[in-house]
């Protein structure tokens, strides 16, 4: 079991970076785009998008600062 945990990536949430993208886009004015993964199920939170993939995390976060909810 160690070495099946082991094998798959940590993806830590590293807030300051995400905060600082957040930060860059609001300014530039970008809108977020809709969701076009393969991971978001309804009831999921941007968290759980983290453990497939931090850029999708991160882009979710920033969706959820843009328009107040979570993906459809």
């Amino acid at each position: 079991m160690n070495s099946e945990v082991l094998s798959k990536p940590f993806l830590a949430e590293k807030p300051k970076e995400v905060d600082a993208y957040i930060k860059s886009m609001l300014e530039k004015n970008v809108t977020p785009p809709e969701y076009h993964g393969a991971y978001w199920r309804p009831g999921y939170t941007c968290h759980d998008l983290l453990r497939y993939n931090w850029t999708q995390y991160r882009n979710c976060k920033y969706y959820y600062r843009y328009y107040g909810r979570y993906y459809y």
